[in-house]
């Protein structure tokens, strides 16, 4: 199932990515800007959103030299001032795509369908390989995983549908790796264990946010024939504390033409800030945590202006200075949507969105530095008054990941530049500073 829905996720950017075009703006007319690199590791990755900065060092998926195979990973550490290689660990295949988790003086990788790989973050020698399932149901660990002390907060699906968390004090970090532990997590939030239409099954797939001493998550039903459903669970006590339904068949019946479905597999719609949640997806939500009150839902439609019809699909929404920054579709129709958004949080509202030339669905997030705003995508690196949206410029020999991620570090954004002959992408520093 999960092979199916990547296999499908790959076609739909493929054709998008193919049938996208410069609606908006023309290349001639648009400012230059010159990219200055920090540092180039020189290392190429096979999962270009999979880097994780940790103190001053950076985990990443990467091909390993010698090797053009695409399902060839190693884990590997480089430093996230100079970019110089530290560690590099032992071949592995068939992630589970999510980036690696660092907690303590460990570095969590997933493999499918639910194993977890642990190294030592010194020295990168695997320390424990463990298996985390529930009553031997053979389940899988889904794509968003958040650590939080001691715990990984993750999905676990197939036969049942689960949101957990596994404490990783329970594993023995012995380096005795011919022995496979079995884990049994704590159930946080179980889906009906009644039998159920496929089309009506949900998932635990929108990546956990912690806030507060609680960690949220969200519900996706593909077909919108049962409600997103929005909760929040106590880290302590491991109670809920939150609980809020909307969209799915309500859209419908209302034949809104982009029901709310909430996160897919790559899903992270849960931004918050300064106690209040938003929810971004086909449409965009508000809610006051404390109170439980929904504060605004904007649903939007295929009506005029058709522009404002924008979708979240980013790895990390931004908030910055009142408003909230954001990645998305995009569109071959003239009027159409546009794929970097900036929304009002008080109100929802669009402030402004662009498109780039040849740009397709971002399937990425923006940076904000020194009030600049960094898209790094295939047209180019491009930059924006984050305010207002004016563009700043744009460096054309600067070919981005569309499905990429951009990590803020100090002065550095710390991303994937691809090579347009080969299709190679190293991972690299971009200085954003004054």
């Amino acid at each position: 199932m999960k092979k199916i829905i990547f296999v499908l996720w790959v076609c739909c950017y493929l054709i998008t990515s193919w049938t996208s075009c410069d609606l908006f703006n023309n290349q001639d007319t648009e400012p230059l800007y010159k990219s200055k690199i920090a540092w180039d590791s020189g290392l190429i990755s096979n999962f270009f959103q999979s880097h994780t900065v940790y103190e001053d060092s950076v985990y990443f998926f990467e091909r390993p030299p010698g090797y053009d195979t695409v399902n060839i990973y190693s884990l590997t550490k480089i430093n996230a001032e100079t970019g110089n290689f530290v560690w590099r660990s032992f071949m592995f295949s068939d992630i589970v795509f999510c980036q690696p988790v660092v907690i303590g003086n460990y570095v969590y990788v997933f493999l499918v369908p639910n194993i977890v790989i642990c190294f030592d973050k010194s020295t990168g020698k695997n320390t424990a390989i463990v298996q985390v399932d529930i009553d031997n149901k053979n389940l899988e660990i889904g794509w968003n995983v958040t650590a939080h002390q001691q715990y990984l907060y993750l999905e676990l699906w197939t036969n049942g549908q689960y949101f957990v968390r596994v404490d990783v004090n329970e594993i023995n970090q012995s380096e005795n790796i011919e022995i496979v532990q079995v884990i049994m997590p704590e159930i946080l939030w179980e889906a009906d264990t009644i039998e159920v239409m496929p089309e009506e099954k949900r998932y635990f797939t929108a990546k956990p946010v912690i806030h507060n001493n609680t960690v949220f998550t969200s519900t996706y039903n593909a077909h919108a024939r049962v409600p997103v459903e929005l909760a929040g669970f106590n880290i302590e006590t491991k109670q809920m504390v939150f609980y809020q339904t909307f969209g799915g068949p309500e859209d419908i019946a209302d034949n809104i033409p982009f029901p709310e479905k909430g996160a897919g597999v790559k899903g992270n719609p849960i931004l918050i800030n300064d106690d209040i949640l938003y929810y971004l997806s086909t449409s965009i939500t508000a809610w006051n945590i404390s109170t439980e009150q929904q504060l605004y839902r904007h649903i939007y439609t295929s009506e005029l202006p058709q522009s404002k019809r924008f979708v979240a699909d980013s790895l990390q929404p931004v908030f910055y200075k009142g408003k909230i920054y954001y990645t998305g579709g995009v569109s071959a129709s003239q009027g159409d949507y546009r794929n970097i958004h900036c929304i009002d949080a008080t109100t929802g509202e669009l402030v402004w969105n662009a498109i780039a030339e040849g740009s397709e669905t971002l399937d990425t997030n923006p940076i904000i530095a020194h009030d600049r705003l960094y898209v790094s995508q295939h047209s180019g690196l491009r930059v924006y008054n984050p305010e207002n949206g004016r563009l700043i410029g744009v460096d054309r020999s600067f070919c981005g990941a569309g499905m990429g991620r951009n990590v803020l570090y100090k002065d550095y954004m710390i991303c994937v530049r691809i090579d347009p002959n080969t299709g190679d992408g190293r991972l690299v520093a971009v200085n954003v500073g004054k």
